[in-house]
């Protein structure tokens, strides 16, 4: 780990993000830490079925108990809650993993009253019988393997639009490409819910995996995408360049970065 940390203060990340770090940043935020031909073990096509499984396993307890779930439903509802009722919300979850900020939104928008059509897309197929595993029984939810890049739908098929813990795993070029997408998608807002990178979060991602699995995929995973995730101002840079107005980053509690965009309010 502490070499990963020696190595992500003298390494600049291989591409830009914008220009947007600075040399007194870079005391306090290790330069960003991506790399295309290497990416995280979960995204990798002989990736351990086992092993992945139990990666998803870890996700949905860091989302439970670390924040990921209310980071997400803290910058939603209160949009949804502003939107008329009479019909169900649409809202479409990219790179959903297993489902579970889509079964926690369930229950959440179950108890406000207020109904919802949700499509979860993956890419992964792997990763989506885990999904369908743990979103059985919830006809609310439709899932597809879709690519996240070459998305069909078309324009503002969708209420909201959530992307969570995903897109610090693409390219600075993607990730303009993604928030252009969510923007293009949406009719009233979407979500964006990721990590927030500093040394002090990729010390305690390494700390919190040592101390509760010995799976290497999660192990790597936890500290990679911390080094691999965008600040505030990163964030605040690549909405920018993806042209999307009215675009907000706020900081959420243990490590979360959230970017929020409401396009229109429903009466």
């Amino acid at each position: 780990m502490f070499a990963l940390l020696r190595a992500g203060a003298l390494r600049h990340e291989r591409e830009s993000c914008g220009g947007v770090n600075s040399e007194p940043m870079r005391l306090v935020v290790p330069p960003r830490r991506f790399d295309a031909d290497s990416p995280e073990m979960v995204d990798r096509a002989d990736a351990d079925p086992a092993l992945l499984r139990d990666e998803l396993r870890s996700i949905r307890t860091i989302n439970r108990r670390f924040g990921g779930v209310a980071a997400l439903q803290n910058a939603l509802l209160p949009m949804v809650l502003h939107t008329a009722s009479e019909r169900p919300l649409e809202i479409l979850d990219l790179a959903t993993g297993s489902g579970d900020q889509l079964v926690a939104l369930a229950d959440a928008l179950q108890q406000r009253g207020r109904r919802a059509i949700m499509t979860a897309i993956d890419r992964n197929e792997r990763v989506l019988d885990v999904a369908r595993t743990l979103l059985a029984g919830l006809p609310n939810i439709r899932i597809e393997q879709r690519d996240i890049l070459s998305l069909p739908y078309p324009d503002k098929s969708f209420d909201f639009v959530l992307c969570s813990l995903t897109l610090h795993h693409f390219s600075h070029t993607d990730a303009v490409r993604i928030l252009r997408e969510m923007n293009r998608l949406s009719r009233i807002g979407f979500v964006v819910n990721d990590l927030s990178r500093s040394y002090t979060a990729a010390f305690m991602a390494w700390l919190y995996t040592r101390l509760t699995t010995r799976n290497i995929m999660t192990r790597f995973d936890a500290v990679a995408s911390v080094f691999a995730s965008f600040t505030k101002e990163e964030l605040l840079s690549l909405a920018s360049e993806a042209g999307i107005d009215g675009f907000r980053v706020y900081s959420a509690p243990l490590f979360r970065l959230v970017g929020v965009c409401l396009q229109r309010s429903q009466s």
